[in-house]
């Protein structure tokens, strides 16, 4: 074991996880070790292992284009139900790469957002959108919601949208939960990972984000993961896309 660690400290981050999902990856059954198809770059075969939020998330995580399973979920959608008249003023807050491409091709406008310097487009705070009411068509935001006071971020989505306008969000939920596990005492990294599943979220949603969704003024569509799709592009499960919809009147 000592042999193992020092082997590792010489080794940069990026090579330590490498080297850790092909071991992971080849110590499974081989009955296990499944192959999928990435609906964002046509890649098929073997995905990687994903650790994260406690967890190892097998098969998680394509190969070529580093799409996760909410992002092919998303491409999904996109090629399936998503309004084919496109969507205008998009404005996507903590971009992904590997859906930028697909989204800019069914938009007038795309621009990124975040709250961190250098990382996109725009610096914005969700829970402080400096940007003018009904100012944009269509907003998504994955893996965010869990990030933020969405008290405060939900009605600041809908006032930025036109009315008609869409916003798309994805975030962990554990359905069986009545309601959200948030404690406002909570605040270090630490004990964050420990309650939330990692050390910059600041709560866990349960069934209760539909409420919290539609108490913002949005109405609410629900996209769900079937078994089909997991088992042939490798996605979670039940995840869900929530599509809040700013009311047109």
């Amino acid at each position: 074991m000592q042999a193992v660690t020092q082997l590792a400290s010489r080794m940069s981050q990026y090579r330590r996880e490498r080297v850790i999902k092909e071991f992971v990856e080849k110590s499974r059954p081989a009955g296990e070790q499944q192959s999928y198809e990435c609906s964002l770059c046509g890649y098929k075969g073997h995905f990687d292992p994903i650790f994260g939020s406690n967890a190892i998330r097998f098969d998680g995580q394509c190969p070529d284009c580093h799409s996760r399973e909410r992002h092919r979920f998303i491409k999904n959608w996109l090629d399936g139900s998503a309004p084919q008249r496109g969507f205008g003023s998009f404005l996507h807050f903590a971009p992904e790469a590997c859906l930028e491409t697909e989204l800019r091709a069914r938009s007038t406008q795309y621009r990124t957002a975040d709250i961190t310097p250098g990382r996109a487009d725009l610096v914005l705070d969700m829970e402080n959108i400096e940007l003018p009411d009904a100012s944009v068509d269509t907003v998504m935001a994955n893996h965010v919601l869990e990030h933020v006071n969405d008290s405060k971020a939900l009605p600041e989505l809908r006032r930025i949208l036109r009315p008609g306008g869409l916003a798309m969000l994805t975030t962990p939920v554990v359905h069986s939960w009545p309601e959200s596990y948030e404690d406002a005492s909570i605040m270090t990294p630490d004990a964050r990972h420990r309650h939330f599943g990692q050390a910059d979220h600041v709560l866990f949603f349960g069934s209760d984000i539909e409420d919290r969704i539609r108490a913002a003024g949005f109405d609410l569509e629900l996209v769900v993961a079937d078994g089909a799709q997991a088992a042939r592009y490798a996605l979670t499960r039940g995840d869900t896309i929530y599509l809040a919809r700013r009311p047109a009147g």
